[in-house]
């Protein structure tokens, strides 16, 4: 279970089913890097200033928060925050996964009147049900799951006029802009501001001169301090293979 923005919860449904492909594809990308010695980033900042280890064991712990109702709600700090962000950030790059794909898939599908192929850009029906749509259908299932209001789409207060920014796209879009605010807006069901990122800037300061800054902004003293879990040489396998049992979908 999870503290979040929307109150106590385990993440059920498409909700769920779509962080589980993501905490799968990001555990992937962890242990791969270790095993080739090279770190996979993320494009969060604290997320990836852990160490390898550290990063697979703080998304055991988030992942198990948000999907296991038997695990008891932790505090919220920033490598926990950040984690979850990771989490969903990394639907980016396998969207962008997916429109390579689709690609390949419109170039065998497609009539061979070339005239044809320059009238039309709409996907198939029948390809949207495909691999190559699975994270896009599955973003757009998540959201259907919440009242969507415009507001809740970003945290920079930006609200796009076009009322078509206040759904999902459809499956076959190709406009990275419109899924990040679907994401955004995914995340923030979750997360209930982006604390983590100020890291930086309290780092810089005194400790004594900034807890009642942390208490103005209602920020925990040890949100900052307090350490990324680790999954040491006989605990690695297991949070591995822990990791892998929970992010299978539970029909299969």
């Amino acid at each position: 279970m999870w503290g979040t923005s929307q109150g106590d919860r385990t993440l059920v449904g498409d909700e769920a089913d779509l962080v589980r492909k993501s905490v799968g594809y990001l555990r992937d990308m962890i242990t791969a890097g270790i095993d080739l010695n090279e770190p996979y980033l993320s494009e969060i900042g604290v997320f990836n200033r852990l160490q390898p280890t550290q990063q697979l064991a703080a998304l055991h712990e988030v992942a198990y928060g948000l999907l296991d109702p038997a695990t008891p709600i932790l505090e919220l700090t920033a490598v926990r925050e950040a984690t979850v962000y990771a989490i969903y950030r990394e639907l980016i790059p396998l969207i962008e996964i997916e429109i390579e794909l689709s690609h390949t898939c419109w170039r065998d599908t497609r009539p061979s009147d070339p005239n044809i192929q320059r009238a039309s850009r709409d996907v198939p029906a029948e390809l949207k049900l495909k691999p190559e749509f699975q994270i896009r259908n599955s973003i757009i299932a998540a959201c259907q799951q919440f009242n969507m209001y415009p507001e809740e789409w970003s945290q920079d207060d930006f609200v796009p006029a076009d009322p078509a920014w206040h759904k999902p796209p459809e499956a076959g879009s190709e406009n990275l802009d419109r899924w990040s605010a679907a994401i955004e807006f995914l995340s923030n069901q979750i997360l209930w501001d982006r604390d983590f990122e100020m890291e930086a800037i309290f780092a810089d300061h005194d400790p004594a001169k900034i807890a009642d800054i942390k208490m103005y902004l209602g920020i925990h003293r040890d949100y900052f301090s307090t350490p990324a879990p680790d999954a040491y040489s006989d605990e690695y396998q297991r949070i591995d293979r822990e990791l892998v049992l929970l992010t299978k979908h539970p029909d299969n």
